[in-house]
């Protein structure tokens, strides 16, 4: 089923970018989402890895991972498939493909948080749980928060982390300089300091509850 498959690295053939750019436009909310060209751009920094999949040449598959140069960690920053090609397996060949373009490092992860509706409730469990089973953990006490990209604000996130074959002790100031790192370095948010405080309003009671991943 998935011997046609290859992992391409969008940089190299940009011509790939309108199929690519369709899976992201489809399958996350405007709040969610930056626009075309900031997402083009991508393709030119040295601190991101953008990855096709593809089978018999046709685009089913698009991540982006960003590798900031001075932080052990990558941020898996997006990750879809097309309609068609979902509950195949192939999320779980770009997740391990994500990894090990992070070697070394950590993985972050940005899940949706429960909210909304009972049915809505229903898909953001099953998405927290298919990170669970990929062997990624929840970052508990932490409220964290995505900067606001578009007119609306963007939904509630959960931030999770896969340990990657590492052993970090996951302090507050540790987990602090990670989070400046994406809100400058994915975000371009370089004035967040009350925001990312607020974020760790909880943390005191509940850091021990992390500790070690």
């Amino acid at each position: 089923m998935t011997s046609s498959y290859r992992l391409t690295n969008l940089s190299a053939y940009p011509n790939k970018f309108e199929e690519a750019f369709s899976i992201y436009e489809a399958s996350l909310p405007a709040s969610e989402r930056k626009n075309r060209d900031d997402i083009f751009k991508l393709l030119a920094r040295e601190d991101y890895a953008v990855t096709v999949l593809e089978m018999n040449d046709r685009v089913i598959g698009f991540s982006i991972v960003f590798l900031p140069h001075r932080h052990p960690i990558g941020l898996l920053e997006y990750m879809a498939t097309d309609q068609a090609h979902r509950n195949m397996g192939m999320g779980e060949i770009m997740f391990e493909h994500a990894l090990s373009l992070c070697a070394g490092r950590v993985l972050l992860v940005e899940v949706e948080a429960e909210f909304g509706s009972p049915a809505a409730r229903k898909l953001q469990r099953r998405r927290q749980d298919y990170y669970l089973r990929l062997g990624c953990k929840p970052l508990v006490g932490l409220a964290y928060r995505m900067p606001q990209l578009q007119a609306s604000p963007p939904p509630a996130l959960n931030l999770m982390c896969h340990p990657n074959g590492n052993q970090v002790n996951v302090s507050k100031e540790l987990l602090r300089d990670w989070i400046a790192c994406l809100y400058s370095g994915v975000y371009g948010c370089t004035d967040s300091d009350d925001i990312i405080d607020d974020m760790f309003a909880n943390w005191s009671q509940r850091e021990q509850e992390n500790g070690f991943i």
